[in-house]
């Protein structure tokens, strides 16, 4: 067993390095030389492991806790491998085009602003991408709010909140899974947590998108892209109505509490029937299923939409997360992460003060690490056992993570979320941001219900929630 008393506790300064490294790194490689975050992570991890070795931590003990935070992980993994086999072939058996399409049909001029999020999250949902969404549904509808004299900072504040919406909605998004993954819950109890707070959330920025709307509804929409979309759509796949079948089945399955890997085999076997209901042969299904679905139909916005899933696709955002849990393992092990925790708790000790700095901490790890998986990973790793002593249930930590921390990517000009919306509607987060009301009204929602008690789950039904950790310690006492 170590001798602890070998072992130094790192002052609050050199638990920052480890931080402050992070953020350089990915300045440098995401945001400055366009690389994938992995790398900087790992160059993290390093720095990490050498204050470890200083503090006095064996690399046999850091290397066990890198194994075992990613341990937390392992079923949120398993989900995204199956989640990518399954949208290659909802892909292949037409049930994704077949929502895009019965969605598109819901435009009309008078209503564009207002049904624009709307469709983006029905898109969303279905592809379980806000990235692919606004690069296709965005990209088409950057081009009829130009139509309509509509200022292209709104429309894409529109497409943003709405995908955003869809994908945190959807059990096919690898970051709601590794939301669930973290906190260590099952991602359908998780899904249906964050509707009371995304769902009101949302509501209200439609409504404000129909009012903003309303200054436009006289206006003309040119619809060539969409009638292109739709076509192209009619062209390559048998859509009736019956492609509804399989999410209705999925939302069966939440319902009645189906463990999500269950689940998702399940949803991806009612795919493979659809796949060979569109004449794709077996051998083709199979190639969806680890390469993800291919098509190419002359329609470069279908193609970019269509043309993902598979396994091997999530091997990459696996990739990821595990080089996340090993960094987010190594500042536990060494005792960063508890000495800035303890700062915090001595500011906030109330049940509202701790889900409010909780918010503040996801948001702060957006602008930092200029990146949502750490802004999920960090927070819920810290966060975990203060909510456990607060007899809160995980899925509220699941819910904060996601109403604070991905919701809010898309506000950061510098991270990955804000370098694609910069890239596909050619808008700068600078400029979209304060349209993007889903962003910055559900950390507000969220915040608010933990000062309010409101929609929160206890984790022990028999004991109430505490109020107050120092009077719960008083009490104890």
């Amino acid at each position: 067993m170590k001798d602890m008393t070998k072992v130094k506790k790192p002052s609050l300064g050199l638990s920052l390095v480890p931080f402050i490294c992070l953020v350089c790194f990915m300045l440098i490689g995401v945001v400055g030389l366009e690389s994938e975050p992995q790398i900087p992570l790992i160059a993290a991890c390093i720095v990490t492991a050498l204050i470890g070795k200083y503090l006095g931590y064996s690399w046999d003990e850091m290397e066990q806790s890198m194994i075992d935070s990613n341990a937390m992980t392992m079923q949120a993994n398993f989900i995204i491998m199956i989640v990518g086999c399954l949208i290659g072939v909802w892909m292949s058996g037409g049930v994704v085009p077949g929502m895009i399409y019965y969605g598109l049909q819901l435009f009309t001029p008078s209503m564009f602003l207002f049904l624009l999020p709307i469709i983006c999250a029905v898109v969303s949902v279905s592809t379980g991408s806000a990235w692919s969404t606004a690069g296709t549904m965005g990209t088409a509808a950057m081009g009829i709010g130009a139509g309509l004299g509509i200022p292209p900072a709104i429309t894409a504040g529109a497409v943003v909140s709405g995908a955003s919406f869809g994908d945190k909605m959807s059990p096919l998004s690898d970051s709601t899974n590794l939301a669930a993954g973290i906190a260590g819950v099952n991602v359908f109890d998780h899904i249906k947590h964050m509707l009371y707070t995304t769902l009101p959330s949302f509501l209200i920025a439609i409504a404000l998108f129909g009012i903003i709307g309303q200054g436009y509804k006289g206006t003309t929409v040119d619809t060539a892209q969409i009638n292109g979309i739709l076509s192209t759509l009619e062209a390559n796949f048998n859509i009736t109505p019956l492609i509804f079948i399989p999410p209705i089945a999925v939302i069966l399955m939440i319902i009645f509490k189906v463990p999500a890997v269950p689940g998702m085999i399940g949803g991806t076997a009612i795919g493979i029937i659809f796949a060979f209901a569109q004449g794709t042969g077996a051998s083709k299904i199979l190639y969806n299923l680890f390469y993800g679905f291919e098509i190419a139909t002359g329609n470069e916005m279908v193609d970019t939409l269509l043309n993902r899933g598979g396994l091997l696709e999530m091997m990459e955002t696996i990739s990821l997360v595990m080089c996340a849990m090993a960094f987010g393992g190594l500042i536990k092990k060494i005792g960063c992460l508890d000495n800035i925790l303890e700062v915090i708790l001595k500011h906030c000790h109330t049940r509202g003060s701790i889900i409010l700095s909780n918010v503040v901490a996801c948001i702060a790890m957006n602008f930092m690490a200029a990146d949502q998986y750490m802004a999920i990973v960090i927070p819920g790793q810290m966060y975990g056992p203060v909510y456990e002593k607060l007899n809160l249930h995980p899925k509220n930590l699941s819910r904060v993570l996601e109403d604070a921390g991905t919701l809010t990517s898309g506000l950061v000009p510098w991270s990955t979320c804000g370098g694609v919306y910069k890239t596909t509607l050619g808008v700068t987060a600078f400029q979209y941001g304060r349209f993007h009301f889903l962003g910055f009204i559900t950390p507000i929602v969220s915040a608010l219900y933990g000062f309010l008690g409101i929609a929160l789950a206890p984790l022990n039904k028999d004991k109430p929630i505490v109020k107050d950790l120092r009077k719960e310690a008083v009490d104890e006492a």
